[in-house]
């Protein structure tokens, strides 16, 4: 029979004294331990929740597009992906999202990346994932470039890396 000791902290440490009179410091804690054992009885690894590079895109002035967002990791459902703006051009309005998944089935996870202004220009984002045991996806940065016009000639894409490095790539 599989058995485990599971040892989250030890009176004896004086930091772990104090974070175990913490009720969420317990509560986090006890999560994870359900979560271990869970992924375990469902035969499936530890992997860190992480979302996958998101390319450039280029959006229309008044338009938007739907993403598929691809991701690595077990998480707790519902999921919410948050996107919060970093780099709004003086005078636009950029307005930060949030896009709750129910459940597993709910796939390809999609966000909608949108361009409500008038100009040209591009406009920087943090997209994470936070699952319901209260899990974070490291924040993955990515770009809309807002055009005039149509603006939908995609024949190039620029991806990020982790260290947000961008590249670009031939789309074929």
């Amino acid at each position: 029979m599989p058995s485990v000791i599971v040892e989250v902290a030890y009176h004896s440490n004086a930091e772990d004294a104090l974070a175990l009179q913490d009720p969420v410091f317990r509560e986090a804690s006890m999560k994870g331990v359900e979560k271990g054992y869970r992924l375990w009885r469902e035969g499936k690894g530890c992997s860190p929740l992480k979302i996958d590079p998101i390319a450039t895109i280029r959006v229309a002035a008044g338009q938007s597009r739907v993403v598929d967002l691809a991701f690595a990791g077990f998480p707790q459902y519902p999921v919410v992906i948050e996107t919060k703006n970093l780099g709004c051009p003086p005078g636009w309005k950029c307005t930060d999202g949030a896009v709750t998944l129910a459940d597993a089935d709910t796939k390809p996870a999609q966000i909608t990346l949108r361009c409500e202004n008038a100009g040209s220009a591009p406009i920087f984002w943090n997209t994470r994932m936070v699952d319901d045991d209260g899990v974070k996806s490291p924040p993955v940065r990515h770009i809309v470039q807002c055009v005039r016009g149509s603006g939908m000639d995609v024949s190039q894409a620029v991806y990020q890396d982790d260290e947000g490095a961008a590249t670009a790539r031939r789309l074929t």
